[in-house]
């Protein structure tokens, strides 16, 4: 009966001992999970504190000059050939456009209708390639940073009504 006890007991205090180290695992596991969430929160808000991209580079812009290049020549009514913008309403227009714009995952393949010539406050320059259609159509407009031609970013289409309109200086019917 003693070794009855004694063996009982030592299979508890084994049963223990396991559990103990169940737990210590456990534990260390919910730790990590912990861990886990915090840096996948962390990421969900830093990615939701701007809905911007750092095409400006935080710079403020003081013209936008457009060319207007194949596609545009090609169409019905070509609005101009050089065309600056200065007024203090266009260049927010401009900024918000560049700003907001959405990077598309996809290798693109594209006509010009603008080259676009961003100048900064400080006289820098950035070019860049617009294409806004001159369709009252809802539209999406397509934004290419000229260096780095292979990625686009896509524009909103209010933004890109609202770019159309003062563009092509028409109001959609």
């Amino acid at each position: 009966m003693e070794r009855d006890l004694e063996g009982a007991v030592k299979k508890i205090k084994l049963i223990l001992q396991r559990q103990r180290s169940l737990f210590r695992e456990v534990m260390i596991i919910k730790k990590a999970l912990m861990a886990l969430f915090a840096l996948w929160m962390f990421g969900v808000l830093a990615g939701c504190e701007s809905n911007t991209n750092n095409l400006l580079e935080n710079k403020a812009i003081s013209s936008v000059v457009l060319e207007c290049k194949n596609q545009c020549t090609m169409s019905d009514g070509t609005p101009f050939v050089h065309r600056e913008f200065k007024e203090e309403a266009e260049l927010k227009l401009f900024t918000d456009a560049i700003q907001k714009a959405e990077k598309i995952p996809a290798i693109l393949r594209y006509d010009v209708i603008f080259k676009m010539r961003v100048t900064f406050e400080d006289r820098t320059s950035k070019m860049f390639y617009l294409n806004i259609s001159n369709t009252t159509d809802l539209q999406t407009g397509l934004l290419i940073e000229q260096s780095k031609s292979e990625t686009g970013y896509q524009i909103s289409s209010d933004i890109s009504e609202r770019l159309r309109e003062t563009i092509y200086k028409t109001r959609a019917s």
